[in-house]
């Protein structure tokens, strides 16, 4: 099928769908999320870039579909310019989805594929590895903190390698059909990502769908199965942690030196408190998850104050984002930090909400900061250079990483981590990805390099002992 015929199809069930619905928006959102699988699918690589850009896509919408599924309002409803913002916020997708491709499709003009190794590490170096990290990573975290300031977050980007390696120890299990074992991995994540002070199971989760995405073949039922199940339980993970996670915030200060059982046994009781609860008190952590995911009320609201009551600010919150970025604690330690998003909410939208006195943040993502600095339509200008870098950046880690295993997993965590998020600040948003690619990228390049130089003089050994062999052989 070719494209157009493909185009045309989408607009029109787009089109169809819309009239059903009364929502335009979603029919301007389905094909959006269609150029997303259509155009940012690689054969040589994970498909990290549309699973990350279907769920930002998902963030910049799903209110709508809840309000139409439902009946129930989100909170960005109540603002009255929350449309255009949702339109805005699909925009960005559209930018980011042809920055992506065109990034990409540079790079691997320039840069030939490689011969390539499917497995760099063995079984026991995975998962001694792993679990170490996973027992170890608070004090891992603790340890970056108390570091110098320049070293931190290149410790704390380091850390993140757990999930590259449970995005490889996951992929072979689903590849040998292991489901039951790689049930057992997902859970102890899980569990333990509910016991803390964020949500730190939300990224194992997303990498257990992709890995599925990676393998999964519409013809086998246990994939389908796999799939529904695992669905089901981000689903509820995450609204049971809207549910949880005011008391589980809490108290985690006085639960700091308590043992791993002792959490686990807070943390389960907690949750069958919630489970046990009304149907009102779970509608209304589903109706806090839809607003969580839909961060569109703030910045609607900012859109409606710029430039009626404030102007545009003509670049400066993106010269201070990158400012931050490029200027190295390293090598200037007195560095201010980052202003806090909720300062900035406070400022645009006139609302006075929860910030540093609080010890919280509210995010402000980087539409609308792009719209405060450009309006419209230069704030698609910095997403669609960014989006060619990080396309490049994509498939030059591809390319170039000889082990197909290690350059799979370093992207997923990496492309995963700095693009999933719809209402990242623009500080955030650079900082993260370019952090990941110097530390962790860098990271994973030398460690192939010296898996490549072991295997290659492996290789040569066993062809010397071979001609040694049938030089013997012809003597005698």
């Amino acid at each position: 099928m070719g494209l157009i015929t493909e185009t045309a199809i989408v607009l029109l069930g787009s089109a169809l769908l819309g009239g059903i619905t009364e929502q335009w928006l979603i029919a301007a959102s389905l094909p959006v999320l269609w150029t997303v699988w259509r155009f940012l699918r690689f054969d040589d690589g994970p498909p990290v870039l549309a699973f990350a850009l279907t769920f930002h896509w998902s963030q910049t919408v799903i209110g709508v579909y809840y309000y139409v599924l439902t009946g129930r309002e989100p909170l960005a409803l109540q603002a009255d310019r929350y449309v255009e913002m949702t339109l805005i916020s699909m925009a960005c997708v559209a930018v980011f989805v042809a920055g992506l491709a065109i990034g990409a499709r540079l790079v691997a003009r320039w840069l030939t594929p490689r011969p390539a190794r499917e497995f760099a590490l063995g079984w026991s170096s995975l998962l001694i590895f792993y679990f170490a990290l996973l027992i170890f990573r608070g004090s891992l975290r603790e340890f970056a903190w108390n570091m110098s300031a320049g070293l931190t977050q290149g410790i704390l980007a380091l850390t993140y390698m757990r999930f590259g390696l449970f995005y490889l120890i996951l992929r072979r299990l689903v590849t040998a059909q292991r489901f039951l074992y790689a049930a057992v991995l997902i859970a102890i994540e899980l569990t333990l990502g509910m016991t803390g002070f964020f949500a730190e199971f939300k990224e194992p989760m997303f990498i257990a769908v992709l890995v599925l995405v990676e393998q999964f073949d519409y013809r086998r039922s246990k994939h389908w199965a796999a799939l529904a199940v695992i669905s089901v339980v981000m689903g509820v993970a995450g609204v049971l942690w809207i549910g949880i996670r005011t008391t589980q915030r809490e108290t985690s200060e006085s639960r700091q030196s308590t043992s791993v059982t002792e959490k686990l046994s807070f943390t389960s009781s907690l949750a069958q408190d919630w489970f046990a609860g009304s149907m009102t008190e779970k509608l209304n952590a589903v109706d806090g998850f839809v607003d969580r995911m839909w961060d569109v009320y703030y910045p609607a609201l900012a859109l409606a104050r710029v430039p009626a009551l404030l102007p545009h600010t003509d670049g400066a919150l993106m010269m201070g984002a990158l400012t931050h970025v490029l200027t190295p604690r390293i090598l200037v330690p007195d560095k201010a930090d980052l202003e806090s998003d909720s300062l900035q909410v406070r400022r645009y939208s006139g609302i006075w909400v929860a910030g540093p006195e609080q010890g919280t943040t509210i995010s402000f993502g980087y539409p609308i900061q792009g719209y405060i600095d450009y309006g419209i339509p230069g704030l698609f200008v910095p997403v669609l250079v960014f989006a060619i870098f990080m396309g490049g950046v994509y498939r030059f880690f591809v390319r170039i990483i000889r082990h197909r295993e290690l350059g799979n997993a370093v992207v997923t965590v990496i492309f995963w981590m700095s693009l999933y998020q719809a209402n990242k600040s623009w500080p955030k948003l650079l900082g993260l990805a370019l952090t990941m690619i110097v530390y962790l990228g860098g990271f994973t390049i030398l460690l192939d390099r010296f898996l490549s130089s072991n295997a290659d003089a492996m290789d040569e050994l066993a062809r010397a002992s071979q001609d040694r062999t049938h030089d013997r052989i012809r003597t005698a």
